[in-house]
């Protein structure tokens, strides 16, 4: 109870409630302002401590490839570790080292560091394709093929249509290596759908490749492509009378050789493959239009080639070669069709001989070989 404004005994006056808690509240403000320039000072310090490092293996990893690219790969890889004991988690410096161990031959190391980087990330195409080149180096060919899938679709983070199309390239030779045709084709016409307009050297290598692995349908289809946006490029027209010249189209496969003649300076050798084309041409008694007469002196040209052909290895049984003499010393006055047939009969029948009794085959009649071809598939 208080009496006039005088305090009742055993209370405090106001002044003495609010002092302390005015002390107090100035210490908590000192104390985090304290603790505040603590943080402040331990966060200045760390990020200078981590700033040093990473300026230390920045250093020793610039050293490394400036080392590396002289060829002192082992003093490289040494920078390279030492950049690593700085910054571990660093992928640069990791796949720097593996790299370096490559090319020092130390393969399993290398695949170590790989394989971590490979977890870490497994979309990486330049980690995925040396893991390719390790696994086909140990001839793990299947690990190779996944990897170097993982790396044509993967992750490139510079030139990264040239690498994939390089990357496809590598493992168009391992399914070759492998044997496995039928995936090297897939992979070529691919390759194919890959390759940009502006690259002709790359878009021809396409077509010789397809022609070397027996798909001279596609590769005329590429060559084809090529002249639409290069018309006059004369290798070109070349490969596309090969395909051409391939698929038994030989007027196509002539038209296309001479069109590359004119392209460029005289070549002997494309000068015989038109002559071969010509005479080819001349030989075949199975292209239209012709007449009777014109199909049955073709017959007779051919059947006296290949009795020549044949007798130049082998001995031609009588019968056989009585009947072709025969055909070969008469001539009718009238030629029908029947006469055609059994020149055409009678000239297959010593192709074939020729093809299975001459092991030490002579060099061929090559106009006869591709006309005989041609009569056969039909």
């Amino acid at each position: 109870m208080e009496d006039n404004g005088v305090p009742v005994e055993g209370s405090a006056p106001h002044g003495d409630l609010k002092e302390p808690w005015g002390a107090g509240r100035g210490a908590i403000i000192w104390v985090s302002a304290a603790l505040f320039v603590l943080f402040t000072l331990i966060t200045l310090l760390n990020s200078a401590y981590h700033h040093t490092r990473r300026h230390r293996a920045e250093a020793r990893y610039a050293e490394g490839v400036k080392l590396a690219g002289t060829g002192r790969n082992q003093d490289a890889a040494e920078d390279f570790r030492a950049a690593l004991v700085y910054e571990h988690d660093d992928l640069k410096y990791r796949f720097a080292l593996a790299k370096a161990l490559v090319s020092m031959g130390r393969w399993d190391e290398a695949g170590t560091h790989l394989l971590e980087l490979q977890q870490v990330d497994p979309t990486n195409g330049p980690i995925n394709q040396m893991l390719a080149r390790l696994a086909v180096r140990a001839g793990r060919y299947g690990e190779a093929i996944d990897d170097y899938n993982r790396a044509i679709y993967g992750y490139w983070p510079e030139d990264a249509e040239a690498k994939r199309i390089a990357a496809r390239l590598e493992l168009i030779g391992v399914l070759d290596k492998e044997g496995r045709q039928k995936q090297v084709l897939a992979e070529l016409l691919a390759l194919a759908g890959e390759v940009p307009d502006n690259d002709l050297a790359m878009r021809r290598k396409v077509g010789e490749m397809l022609l070397s692995h027996h798909s001279p349908q596609h590769a005329a289809e590429t060559y084809r492509g090529i002249l639409a946006t290069h018309p006059r490029d004369g290798a070109s027209e070349r490969g596309l009378g090969e395909a051409e010249f391939e698929l038994g189209d030989f007027r196509a496969a002539r038209n296309a050789f001479r069109a590359a003649a004119r392209r460029g300076p005289p070549d002997p050798a494309l000068s015989q493959r038109i002559a071969l084309t010509d005479d080819i041409l001349d030989l075949d008694p199975t292209l239209v239009p012709l007449s009777v007469s014109q199909r049955y002196q073709r017959a007779v040209q051919l059947l006296r080639r290949a009795l020549a052909s044949a007798s130049a290895c082998t001995v031609v049984p009588e019968e056989l070669s009585d009947a072709a003499q025969k055909i070969l010393s008469t001539r009718p006055r009238r030629m029908w069709e029947d006469d055609t047939a059994t020149a055409l009969t009678l000239t297959l029948q010593l192709w074939n001989l020729r093809q299975s009794a001459c092991v030490q085959r002579p060099a061929a009649d090559l106009a006869l070989a591709a006309v005989m071809t041609r009569i056969a598939k039909q």
